[in-house]
C-alpha cells in the first residue's frame, strides 16, 4: 500500500514504518516490472536478504544482480559477507548510500533510501524515481564506483 502502482516518468515518495526492507522493496517491484537487471548498494545486508535474491535468480526473475557494499560488512557481517561474496558480483568500497537501480526494456528504476538491505523495525524513507536521466546518471556513477571498488 506504502507503494501503490508505478508509473514510467512518476516519482514515488514513501515511508516503511519498519515493514520492510530495500531488497523486500526491490521483490515487490518485480511483480510489476517483471524480470529486471539489479545493480545495488547498501551498507549492511542479511542472510535472508541474499538468500531472497538467490532464489529470484534462480527464477529468472532478477536477469542479472550486482552489488556495492561497505567496506566493513567484512568485518561487521562476516556469515553474511561469506554467503553473498560467493553468489554474486560484488565490490567493497567506502559507501554509506543505499541505492537500487532496476531495468529492463521497458523500465529504468531508481530506489534512493535511507534502508539497508537487512530487516529494520525503524522508520525508513525513500523515493522511487522512473525518470530514464535519473537512472542513467545513477547508473554511469555506480559503475565507476564498483569498477574502482576491491572484492
Amino acid at each position: 500500500d506504502a507503494i501503490g502502482k508505478l508509473v514510467n516518468g512518476q516519482s514515488i515518495h514513501y515511508y516503511s514504518f519498519g515493514n520492510y526492507n530495500l531488497v523486500r522493496l526491490i521483490l515487490y517491484i518485480l511483480k510489476q516490472t517483471g524480470p529486471v537487471h539489479c545493480f545495488m548498494s547498501s551498507y549492511s545486508f542479511s542472510q535472508k536478504s541474499i538468500e531472497s535474491l538467490q532464489k529470484r535468480i534462480e527464477r529468472k526473475e532478477l536477469l542479472s544482480f550486482r552489488v556495492l557494499l561497505d567496506n566493513r560488512v567484512k568485518t561487521m557481517s562476516p556469515k553474511p559477507f561469506q554467503m553473498l561474496s560467493q553468489s554474486f558480483d560484488y565490490r567493497c568500497t567506502s559507501i554509506h548510500a543505499k541505492i537500487a537501480l532496476l531495468w529492463n526494456d521497458r523500465w529504468k528504476i531508481t530506489i534512493i533510501t535511507s534502508q539497508n538491505a537487512t530487516d529494520n523495525p525503524k522508520i525508513e524513507r525513500g523515493i522511487i524515481f522512473t525518470d530514464h536521466e535519473i537512472f542513467k546518471f545513477d547508473l554511469k556513477i555506480l559503475e565507476d564506483v564498483f569498477n574502482g571498488g576491491t572484492l
